[in-house]
């Protein structure tokens, strides 16, 4: 038996399927398009470059998912699975050899040699659903942290915001500064203690960004939660060990988390904001408005849901479903505003139709209650393509499931209900000399048409490895956002205070008014909506007809090769 010449042929064997199953793995659904015809002809041709001249049919290709077993720190085995579930490929290689080519064959019958070798191609991204902070103005983040830590003065110092969004936080720096072997036992660690070890990764107390994440170590309602509660990794979780997030992310889905649990513990489900409407600069056009007078604002917040972090692939797993979702919270807005016309201009324009003979008197501010409600937004990473050779560029693509959003009229129930109440109020008692006449109200519902539609976004041609640092890509649609699209009207005003009849008399005053209180009313609800509510939202990961999906990050595993694993079933 030529036992050298045999071992030099399989030899030969296993570098042929080798380089075939590398070459066939960059098209796994992980790295590539999941096509298992392109896999094979990808494998076939890399095969023939390391020497293959055999038939084709001596090559087989198994696709599936080379991932480890239930164990921890077991060795990685191989499943074979559809095309859309694979991360990897198998390439086998069988063929009949003579035993020996001194003696004639009629002697010893060929034996059968069979090498197989495993590779594993496969890009984890970090994706979120909340807003890069150049949205987070007006001091928003501050009112909610305050709001959580029950300090109704907190500020978010600019220096530490500004820090927050230019910091990434590594999963392998956490795993070094808790002492934790693996990535699961990290996830399971109190979010608490792990708060702790983001201080010490960011520099200690003394630095902005250590100081912010010091002050949430003291927010409502964390003591129970873990470390997956902000951060969820898919798929093989060891694979997410050389991967970054954003502090900025991380840190917002902490504040959900405790806005959650604040809002239960309230029992009316909100979490109040401070606002002092004097400092906030979208509201000048309202405070320097010569019809306007005093404008109050409150602000409630409740939380349900809330949106983590989230590391993984594209690709699906055993149900078909995809293994990567990002979800965004489910987010309830109350925002009263009391709003009060200017007795001067409107009392100088009555009494100046009615030749003096008629007085006005401020009674009540018009009152505007808002609920705004998103949720059941999510998004799905359904496309990745690799680096490969000297090209380091990645695409991206994610399918987002619009928010199911609503705006009304009237306040958040305990059960999370809206109770509806129209915008009311007693406005003017006129009076004819000394004797009171009438009085005028305002009445009307509010309303709102939003459009929503299934959003396909994607990158292409992002570098792997970032560019002095800037990570962070913003996947985006051609569609409007909410803001653009929206088309807020109010309906049904009425002044009469449900007895028509009373204003006859002053008919042509009427209907001087009613255009006036309508643009007023439009006006006060679209700068609020604009200014204050949309960017809280988009702040907080929702928004009112779509995701706003931000790639982090994105960490591609080197090739994988594994010798004549094992199959498994």
């Amino acid at each position: 038996m030529d036992a050298t010449r045999l071992y030099s042929v399989k030899s030969d064997m296993q570098s042929v399927v080798n380089a075939a199953a590398t070459a066939a793995a960059d098209e796994a659904m992980a790295c590539g398009v999941g096509d298992a015809s392109l896999m094979r002809s990808r494998a076939l041709s890399a095969a023939k470059q390391a020497g293959f001249d055999g038939d084709s049919s001596d090559l087989e290709l198994i696709v599936g998912v080379l991932e480890p077993g239930e164990a921890d720190n077991s060795e990685l085995r191989f499943k074979e699975t559809p095309a859309n579930q694979s991360n990897a490929a198998v390439v086998r290689y069988t063929r009949k050899e003579r035993v020996s080519w001194l003696l004639p064959e009629a002697f010893f019958e060929p034996v059968e040699l069979s090498v197989n070798a495993a590779a594993r191609k496969e890009l984890y991204a970090t994706l979120s659903a909340n807003s890069s902070t150049i949205k987070v103005t007006n001091g928003l983040l501050g009112n909610l942290i305050g709001g959580i830590l029950g300090q109704s003065n907190y500020v978010l110092d600019p220096t530490s915001l500004s820090s927050l969004e230019s910091t990434l936080l590594g999963v392998g720096d956490l795993l070094t500064n808790l002492g934790v072997n693996n990535v699961t036992a990290l996830l399971d660690r109190p979010l608490i203690e792990v708060l702790d070890a983001v201080v010490d990764v960011a520099g200690g107390v003394t630095t902005p960004v250590g100081a912010l994440v010091d002050d949430l170590t003291g927010a409502v309602g964390l003591g129970g939660l873990e470390l997956s509660s902000v951060l969820d990794v898919k798929g093989d979780k060891e694979a997410a060990r050389s991967a970054e997030f954003p502090l900025y992310d991380f840190i917002i889905s902490v504040v959900m988390n405790s806005a959650h649990q604040l809002g239960k513990a309230s029992g009316t489900g909100l979490v109040g904001l401070d606002i002092d409407t004097d400092t906030v600069p979208v509201l000048k056009p309202l405070l320097n408005n010569a019809l306007l007078g005093d404008l109050q604002l409150a602000l409630k917040l409740g939380v349900d849901n809330p949106a983590p972090v989230v590391i993984g692939p594209a690709r699906q797993g055993e149900d078909n479903e995809w293994i990567t979702e990002i979800h965004s919270s489910d987010v309830s807005l109350e925002a009263l505003v009391d709003l009060e016309l200017s007795i001067g201009f409107i009392g100088d324009l009555i009494t100046g139709l009615t030749l003096g003979l008629v007085k006005v008197e401020l009674l009540d501010s018009i009152r505007v209650p808002l609920v705004v409600q998103v949720g059941g937004g999510s998004a799905e990473f359904v496309g990745a393509s690799c680096a490969r050779g000297t090209n380091n560029d990645i695409d991206i693509e994610v399918v987002a499931h619009p928010s199911v959003a609503s705006i009304e009229t009237g306040t958040v129930r305990s059960d999370g209900g809206v109770a509806r109440e129209p915008i009311h109020a007693t406005l003017l008692k006129l009076a004819l000399f000394t004797q009171p006449l009438l009085n005028l109200c305002v009445d009307a519902d509010l309303g709102v048409s939003i459009p929503i539609a299934e959003q396909v976004h994607s990158l292409t041609g992002v570098p792997l490895y970032c560019p002095d640092g800037q990570c962070a890509h913003t996947l985006k649609s051609n569609q409007p956002t909410w803001i653009q699209g929206l088309d807020l009207s109010i309906e049904n005003l009425a002044l009469d205070c449900g007895e028509p009849s009373l204003l006859s008399i002053l008919k042509p005053l009427i209907d001087l008014l009613v255009p006036l209180v309508e643009v007023l009313v439009n006006l006060v609800t679209t700068v609020l909506l604009q200014g204050v509510v949309s960017p809280l939202l988009m702040m907080l990961g929702v928004d009112l007809s779509g995701l706003e999906i931000t790639m982090n990050g994105a960490d591609q595993l080197s090739t994988q090769l594994i010798e004549n694993v094992e199959l498994i079933n």
